[in-house]
């Protein structure tokens, strides 16, 4: 065994002595045909490197794809939350812009308040504002929006001011109908079974023409609400049991489940 280790390494020496010492273009020729028949082996060891480097790379960025996707999932959320906070400034800014337009061009001296409580005893019955700073400490005033008649101030504190709804029924109003003006006295009845809003008006001459869909605005008799505030529309009409007077329903106006801004009516502008 020891004989044949000796012969190999002789023989290697020997090969390398003789290769040291060929001729330059005979060495050269060896070493490009060494270079060739090594090439295909090189090529083969690159590639499976690179794969290896990408199966590492992989299995690493596996472990970073949880965590990714929870960030890129609390991205997602705050972006949602950002778009309805602008979406919710976009309608606030749009409903100032119609009030403010309203207020102009109301043929009425308007002070502006701020829904900020409905009365839990009624819910539609009656509301809480700020109280507007044009207003005295009188009340019996109408209170309006850009759809119509919202009901009358009740009461005044020194930051707030209540507001008893068209839907309460001691809130009455003189009213005008329809084209030929007939008279009446409009009250509210609180809910319909279909949770709409409903007023009544009575006292109406049992020989006027009324129409459903005739319009309905304040007569300005009794000195609370100004003449020619729009109202709503008629709905049912009916004949009195008595038969002297004529009754109808109204629709009003204003959705009285949705205040924002109020105003109060301070008089007629010069």
């Amino acid at each position: 065994m020891k004989r044949k280790s000796w012969t190999f390494w002789l023989l290697l020496s020997v090969i390398i002595l003789i290769t040291l010492n060929l001729p330059v273009g005979l060495s050269q020729r060896l070493k490009q045909g060494t270079r060739d028949l090594l090439a295909p082996l090189q090529q083969l060891a690159a590639s499976y490197g690179s794969r290896f480097k990408e199966a590492g790379n992989a299995i690493r960025a596996r472990g970073t794809l949880p965590q990714r996707n929870r960030e890129l999932q609390q991205e997602v959320i705050r972006l949602k939350n950002r778009v309805a906070e602008l979406e919710t400034l976009r309608e606030e800014n749009f409903l100032l812009r119609q009030q403010l337009d309203f207020q102009q061009r109301s043929r009425w001296e308007l002070a502006a308040g701020i829904v900020i409580a409905r009365d839990i005893s009624g819910w539609w019955q009656t509301v809480r504002m700020l109280r507007p700073e044009q207003l005295n400490d009188d009340t019996q005033r109408a209170v309006i929006n850009s759809e119509g008649l919202v009901g009358k101030i009740s009461g005044i504190s020194e930051r707030t001011a209540d507001v008893l709804l068209l839907s309460d029924p001691a809130c009455r109003v003189a009213v005008e109908i329809g084209p030929g003006g007939a008279n009446g006295i409009l009250h509210g009845m609180g809910l319909s079974w279909n949770g709409q809003v409903v007023c009544r008006v009575e006292f109406i001459n049992k020989n006027e023409t009324l129409n459903r869909g005739d319009e309905v605005i304040s007569s300005g008799l009794g000195g609370v609400f100004p003449k020619g505030i729009p109202i709503g529309t008629l709905e049912t009409i009916t004949l009195d049991e008595n038969g002297l007077h004529q009754s109808a329903t109204v629709r009003p106006y204003a959705d009285l489940g949705q205040l924002d801004v109020l105003f109060v009516v301070r008089g007629v502008k010069p």
